[in-house]
């Protein structure tokens, strides 16, 4: 049956006889379907020929033999070594098809008769048909004629034989690669999404892989009682598929086929009283219609179409049946997949509103939301939220996809006003407009002219309806009872956002007034913090002047105490000196005076020590190193006290407040350490590094339990030294093990 709705009563003028086979533009086609069902000799099966023709020879006592077979353009010679060259070109060159010759042409007769030979003639056929011819030579001398006709009929059944075996192989490998290609099918169609995309290659693989000249796939509509054309293959495909083509189940040879669920095969249309010709294939000559089954359900037909007749071998049937059997599951499988896909973006996209609401509370950006994910699964060209406000008037809250917006969302209505907002406000309905230009109680509103289908769903939260949302297209009948539940699911999201949104709203003045709280007492500990940061500041600075005032007073002392008293003990010294020259060999007085100069040189001594502790003069002349190197020599060995001075890294000059800092920091820890732990070993460390520089003083005396928030005297003055000079200190200690006392000063900070 083709695609068409002609019938034998109505026929289309007669065309011209059209070529055995539609060839595409490089022939590929008519040589493909041409070897699909002709036999193939391979090579090794050519050698075996040769062998079974020199054998007839020598059985039929002919002089040669030539088996000719179908080629592309001629015929494929197969001879022995015994023919006439003349003969042998002759029949390489001669126009041969099989299936038309039924005897040799007579300039071969004559030629061979020339040559001295009569030639006798067999068909060689494999399933009946004809496809090839035996020839062989006998002279005239040698011929027998009543045991050659005989002979030369065995020889060609051994031939036949032998081709008949060639042709089943190859039908078995054509089998398998068929049913690879099958398999294929199945891989590759069960990837397609998208339903004519999948159709189509069902009949591209089918058309390609069989080289039938039309490929045609229908679908059945059970509700309709129909069978319509979804995609073909072939010559005239965009034509047929331009055309269209649907028929009632039960009609002609596809229409029987879907009632039924039975193959039907014609191998001449023209005998075939179910036949119905179509204009766009006035030549087929034979159809094949093949059920594609689900159980005992038919889901559609595979239609061949050939234009020529018997053009269907059974085993080829068979095949075709598999390839039929392959394809209907595909396409069940595809239509679950479809609904499962669908199925799951719809709960994708609910999710998506869903976090949606949860993530953002401003109204307007929860409902346009709504609205971009409800273009996800329904197909809309405009849609609206509609809400009732506290004046009782109804107004579109949030618009998509009309010509103006704005205008939509102007318009405020009394529900009175619009009939059909009471069975959607007080019964809570879904309801589907198949045309609203035929609704007596469609009211329009501006902006809204596109609208031909709508569908409308409550926004229901409790017992109340707080508005609806709705859904338009600009076709009749488009909007289906699946689609006002998607719509009625996008509702019942939508209310819980609205109402999310009108709670924000409420507790949104308590949230700015308490948001005015905190941001005022924020300011005042802002301030506080800002005042705090001035005063310690101002007490930084406060230390740094008094530090600085120490050390001028320091220096003032030094200064007084080595121009006045050392000055005066050194002349005392010098007077007593000048005492015991003149007094003489007197042993009382010369014993009082060598004490009294004894006395005034520790008087002596001791003040340099004061006056070197006020301010070293080593410092300023010789730099830190120096001064900490002497000062460390200097330290009083009471008891097994071991004092020792390392340094580590390449010494820089440091600025002098800097210097002094940590003159006076190592001076207050070897102090306190000489005074309070009872140390046997004291140990100074210097190490000066690309970033920074550290001072340690490390004792292994008694140790104490340090508490940061009660730091004595002393601590508090190194912390504070520290500090000044943007340093980082850290003590170490615990009764019983030892003090460590280590700060760091960025070298950035205190280089000169």
């Amino acid at each position: 049956m083709g695609l068409g709705g002609t019938t034998g009563e109505n026929q289309p003028a007669t065309s011209a006889v059209r070529p055995l086979y539609r060839d595409d533009e490089d022939g590929a086609l008519a040589l493909r379907l041409r070897r699909f069902r002709s036999v193939e000799v391979p090579p090794e099966a050519r050698k075996q020929l040769l062998f079974r023709l020199e054998r007839a020879t020598r059985v039929t006592t002919a002089g040669w033999a030539v088996l000719l077979l179908s080629a592309n353009q001629g015929a494929d010679v197969v001879a022995t070594a015994g023919t006439p060259a003349p003969i042998h070109r002759s029949l390489a060159e001669m126009r041969y098809a099989a299936g038309t010759m039924t005897g040799l042409p007579p300039y071969l007769v004559q030629r061979a008769a020339s040559q001295g030979f009569i030639v006798e003639v067999q068909p060689v056929r494999t399933s009946g048909e004809v496809q090839g011819h035996l020839l062989l030579g006998f002279a005239y001398a040698s011929r027998n004629g009543g045991n050659t006709k005989d002979s030369v009929g065995l020889v060609a059944d051994d031939l036949s034989a032998f081709l008949e075996s060639l042709a089943l192989s190859g039908l078995i490998e054509r089998i398998r690669s068929h049913l690879s290609l099958i398999h294929r099918l199945g891989q590759q169609v069960t990837s397609i999404r998208e339903r004519e995309a999948l159709f189509a290659e069902i009949t591209r693989l089918v058309y390609i892989s069989l080289g039938y000249e039309h490929v045609q796939l229908l679908l059945t509509d059970p509700d309709a009682r129909s069978i319509s054309l979804v995609h073909a293959a072939g010559t005239h495909a965009e034509s047929l598929l331009a055309a269209g083509f649907s028929e009632a189940v039960g009609r002609g040879i596809i229409g029987r086929v879907a009632e039924t669920g039975r193959m039907w095969m014609s191998q001449d249309v023209t005998q075939d009283a179910h036949f119905v010709s179509n204009a766009l294939l006035p030549n087929t000559a034979s159809e094949l219609a093949l059920p594609l089954r689900l159980g005992r359900r038919v889901v559609g037909v595979l239609d061949i179409q050939s234009d020529r007749r018997d053009a269907f071998r059974p085993d080829e049937v068979v095949l075709l049946q598999t390839v039929a059997d392959q394809i209907a599951p595909v396409i069940e499988q595809h239509r679950l997949l479809a609904a499962e896909r669908r199925e799951r973006e719809l709960a994708d996209t609910l999710a998506d509103v869903s976090r949606i609401i949860s993530s953002r509370l401003e109204p307007n950006h929860v409902l346009e939301a709504v609205l971009h994910q409800l273009g996800r699964v329904v197909p809309t060209r405009g849609c609206r939220v509609t809400l009732l406000g506290d004046d009782g008037r109804m107004r579109v809250v949030a618009a998509k996809g009309y010509p103006d917006n704005g205008k939509v969302k102007r318009h405020s209505f009394l529900p009175g006003e619009a009939p059909l907002s009471r069975p959607v406000m007080e019964f809570h309905r879904t309801l589907i407009i198949a045309d609203v230009r035929r609704e007596a109680d469609w009211v329009w509103q501006p902006g809204t002219e596109q609208i031909v289908s709508w569908c409308s769903a409550p926004l229901v939260h409790g017992n109340d309806c707080i508005g609806w949302l709705c859904v338009d297209w600009p076709e009749p009948d488009f909007y289906t009872a699946e689609h006002g539940r998607v719509v009625r699911a996008f509702a019942d999201q939508a209310v819980v956002a609205i109402e999310n949104a009108r709670l924000f709203e409420r507790t949104r003045e308590l949230s700015d007034i308490l948001e005015y709280k905190v941001n005022d007492r924020t300011r005042l500990l802002r301030e506080a913090n800002a005042e705090i940061v001035r005063k310690a500041g101002e007490l930084q600075a406060l230390w740094r002047r008094v530090v600085e005032v120490q050390e001028h007073e320091r220096q003032r002392i030094a200064y007084d105490l080595h121009d006045s008293v050392a000055q005066s003990i050194l002349a005392a010294t010098y007077q007593l000196q000048s005492i015991r020259r003149r007094i003489g060999d007197t042993p009382d007085l010369d014993r009082r005076v060598t004490e009294c100069q004894a006395t005034l040189d520790s008087s002596l001594s001791e003040m340099k020590q004061i006056i070197y502790a006020l301010r070293p003069n080593v410092l300023d002349e010789l730099g830190l190193v120096a001064a900490l190197e002497n000062y460390v020599a200097a330290l009083p060995r009471n008891g097994q006290l071991e004092a020792s001075f390392g340094i580590a890294g390449s010494p820089c000059p440091l600025k002098p407040d800097v210097e002094l800092a940590i003159f006076r920091i190592v001076q207050e820890a070897c102090q306190n350490a000489i005074r309070h732990s009872q140390a046997s070993s004291l140990t100074l460390r210097m190490s000066y590094s690309e970033k920074k520089i550290e001072v340690g003083i490390i004792d292994d005396g008694r140790g104490f339990v340090f508490d940061d928030a009660k730091l004595g005297l002393g601590l508090l003055a190194i912390r504070e030294r520290t500090q000044v000079v943007g340093g980082h200190l850290i003590v170490e200690t615990a009764p019983g093990a030892g003090t460590r006392i280590a700060f760091s000063i960025p070298k950035e900070a205190c280089a000169a």
